[in-house]
């Protein structure tokens, strides 16, 4: 036995943004001991918007983020590359004060998003053109995590903020306006990609492979119906978040959105979508780089066979 139980791991560390659903893959493959299975031991390290910068220097192996900020890293000469599309679908709302009761109330107020250059920019940007408001008609405010946003919502600090579970399902319950999902604007544009420091992954091939297979089979089982409770007491244990709302985020992210990927892959007019927003932040200028300068898609293609 001891012999059996003795095998070599290989630590990955991977940086996220917050703890919560956008990382249940990685709860589920921890807690039914299939990343150890394919020798490696994960170390969750919440980095919040600094992901890109901490894998560039080494420090993180892997780590999940809006594609715009491994892109931009890229760009710049990082050694960086998106491996797997990870939340595909924006899972995000957008909650404002009672008094504002459509998108086009919005021009002129106060709405908080993820950064100036955020994935929440050009979300927030599609949604307001639906209404017939330019973000230059909005001031906003920032703040990387969507708790952090919703506080700023409740303070009265700005009139509006986009919100992913549970905060959604709380601004709701507290009688902020809803005005409506992302998902209903923006179609074909992912959300969380996940990325290694390339010269780390080289290195560890066998090891990226063993978390990608995982990180796979875990995906499969979470789409399963007949393991909804268990998944949501996996994400109760992890997020530290109420039970009702855990179920509630299942039933939204799972059930009606599908918002994780279900085959790990960007394909090329989701890459156009993509690119077309980092166009818009002006973080790139046409014509745009091929693909494989951003993607390497070969480590879900191995291991989700």
């Amino acid at each position: 036995m001891g012999a059996f139980s003795a095998r070599a791991e290989t630590k990955i560390v991977e940086g996220i943004v917050s703890h919560g659903a956008l990382q249940w893959p990685e709860y589920i493959a921890t807690e039914l001991g299939w990343f150890k299975e394919n020798g490696v031991d994960v170390d969750m390290i919440v980095v919040g918007g600094g992901s890109a910068q901490q894998l560039a220097a080494g420090s993180l192996n892997i780590a999940t983020s809006g594609f715009p900020d491994f892109i931009r890293a890229t760009n710049q000469g990082a050694p960086i590359k998106i491996v797997m599309n990870g939340t595909s679908v924006p899972p995000y709302g957008v909650y404002s004060k009672p008094a504002i009761k459509k998108i086009s109330d919005l021009k002129g107020k106060v709405i908080s998003i993820g950064g100036t250059k955020d994935v929440t920019l050009i979300y927030m940007s599609a949604f307001l053109a639906a209404g017939g408001v330019k973000a230059s008609d909005v001031d906003f405010h920032y703040a990387k995590a969507t708790q952090d946003r919703f506080a700023a919502l409740i303070s009265g600090a700005v009139d509006a903020a986009i919100l992913y579970p549970p905060a959604t399902f709380r601004a709701g319950a507290q009688g902020f306006t809803y005005l409506g999902e992302i998902d209903d604007h923006l179609k074909g544009f992912p959300f969380i990609a996940y990325a290694v420091n390339t010269e780390w992954a080289a290195k560890n091939r066998a090891a990226m492979l063993g978390y990608v297979k995982a990180y796979g089979r875990a995906v499969r089982w979470l789409y399963d119906p007949a393991n909804k409770e268990k998944a949501i007491d996996f994400l109760v244990k992890y997020s530290k978040q109420d039970r009702k709302d855990t179920a509630d985020t299942y039933d939204y992210f799972i059930t009606k959105l599908k918002a994780i990927s279900q085959d790990g892959l960007i394909s090329e007019q989701v890459y156009k979508n993509m690119t077309d927003g980092l166009i818009s932040l002006e973080d790139m200028k046409p014509p745009v780089p091929p693909m494989s300068k951003f993607i390497d898609a070969s480590f879900v293609q191995e291991a989700w066979k």
